[in-house]
């Protein structure tokens, strides 16, 4: 049996093994991945560790385990022991006595090394009746061991709590290398301020549209948050330190840290969820408007330049979730897509350098997909509802303002190739139908016409009004 639990209390699940071990002769092994030591800690090492953690608490190195280091020293050249080999040494170790194998922060492994990990660890379920497996790690991960461990899996989804988190600083103060430096009524504040600045936070409204504070819980970074809130304090030379540092961070400097951390992370992951990932936190960022679940998604499947759209190359939200590694979070309520806390808009903003040039991306995305084949064949004078064109919506009425900050050559092409057949366009009508709804209540395929040089016009983008009138020859007069 396994259980996957996105809890940070695995400590005291593994202290509680231990003692049972103790009492029933069983073996206990624990391993923890380490998202700094990523490159380090290989299925070999790993493994090795575990074998090496059992076999030391036998009364003698077994036979089998003596052999094997044998026969590798044997290769030429001589050579470690092999994952194969490893295995080969469980099962005949765990055989018939009853094992405990612990790994946490199994998320934190390298997603290459995670499959042969889980892979490993099922042949040693397999091999093994005694053993049993306990790991740790985020929900992201749960795709990849239901695939590798199906049929022994149990789930057990925990959410870090406020109680977590107060334990978890009360450990913290408990340790403090310096307790001289540390009064009561600091204490009592650290002890306030840090578990409702991790507990409670809200999104900020976009500039063009004023929605209510929401809540978000931020579950799994909460004990991050709050790990490296209590490290600032703590670093403080004075009471008087110390206390400034959490000043800080109650106005809400600090999460900078978390993020930077959280955004490594990420850029740690493979090319694709890498630029996933960013491609995500780009358009969140820089989006007019907060974005619903289908309108994002399908953002993320345009192929910018390409004539058609592929429905094939839409990301899950799952994926989109798992890959942004807990800095964004669904509305439910709303099926929008927002960043975990207004500061990380602030924090993302403030590192232009994290994204190059977003608007003429978001715009060169919009105007592909309004350029594509799927879109065109679309009539002009019935709007589709959405379904199957989510993105139609927001592409139409907000290309022009994303190309007006940052009109790039190829966002210019683009734009003077749906703005020369404008006039038959759906997008046309879409946009229309946004930006005179409230003083025109008639029926929008009567409006009068709407041409490309309208529309230019409309997103005061004068480079593209000039290039139009030079390429239709209009009399402006």
């Amino acid at each position: 049996m396994l259980e996957l639990i996105g809890c940070d209390d695995s400590s005291l699940v593994i202290d509680k093994l231990c003692n049972e071990a103790i009492r029933e002769d069983a073996a206990i092994a624990c391993f923890y991945f380490d998202f700094a030591a990523r490159n380090e800690q290989s299925p070999v090492s790993m493994l090795g560790s575990l074998l090496r953690q059992i076999v030391n608490g036998l009364g003698e190195i077994p036979e089998a385990v003596a052999r094997g280091f044998q026969e590798e020293k044997m290769v030429i050249g001589g050579r470690g022991l092999q994952v194969s080999g490893i295995l080969k040494m469980f099962q005949t170790i765990t055989a018939a006595k009853r094992t405990f194998i612990c790994v946490d922060a199994l998320d934190e492994c390298v997603p290459e090394h995670r499959m042969v990990v889980l892979e490993s660890l099922g042949q040693i379920l397999q091999g093994s009746r005694c053993t049993r497996i306990f790991m740790t790690g985020r929900s992201q991960v749960r795709t990849e061991v239901e695939r590798k461990l199906d049929g022994v899996v149990t789930f057990i989804s925990i959410r870090t709590t406020k109680d977590g988190v107060v334990r978890f600083l009360l450990e913290k103060l408990r340790k403090d290398a310096a307790p001289e430096i540390m009064s009561s009524t600091l204490e009592a504040d650290i002890m306030k301020s840090i578990p409702q600045i991790n507990s409670e936070t809200y999104v900020k409204a976009s500039s063009r549209e004023k929605l209510p504070k929401q809540r978000a819980d931020i579950f799994g970074s909460r004990f991050l948050l709050a790990s490296l809130h209590i490290k600032a304090i703590l670093r403080g030379t004075t009471i008087a330190g110390r206390r400034k540092a959490l000043k800080a961070i109650k106005g809400g400097a600090g999460l900078g840290d978390a993020y930077g951390v959280t955004l490594e992370r990420i850029k740690a992951q493979d090319e694709e969820n890498t630029k996933l990932a960013m491609a995500t936190l780009a358009w969140i960022c820089h989006s007019e408007r907060p974005l619903q679940v289908d309108e994002l998604c399908h953002a993320l499947a345009v192929e910018i330049g390409t004539t058609d759209f592929d429905p094939e190359n839409i990301p899950s939200i799952v994926t989109l979730l798992h890959c942004c590694q807990g800095l964004i979070t669904v509305d439910k309520g709303a099926s929008v897509v927002r960043l975990i806390h207004h500061s990380l808009q602030e924090y993302l903003c403030a590192h232009p350098g994290l994204f190059s040039k977003p608007h003429s991306i978001l715009a060169e995305t919009c105007l592909t997909y309004l350029n594509s084949q799927q879109i065109k064949n679309l009539t002009s004078h019935t709007l589709p509802s959405g379904q199957g064109v989510p993105f139609l919506k927001y592409s139409s009425t907000y290309w022009g303002t994303h190309a007006g900050r940052e009109l790039s050559d190829h966002a210019k092409t683009l734009a003077l190739e749906l703005l020369i057949q404008y006039e038959d366009h759906v997008s046309a009508v879409s946009l229309l139908k946004q930006v005179t709804r409230r003083w025109y209540p008639g029926d929008i395929s009567t409006a009068p016409l709407f041409s490309g040089l309208h529309c230019a016009s409309f997103f005061g983008i004068v480079e593209l009004v000039t290039a139009i009138i030079n390429l239709k020859s209009y009399r402006i007069d």
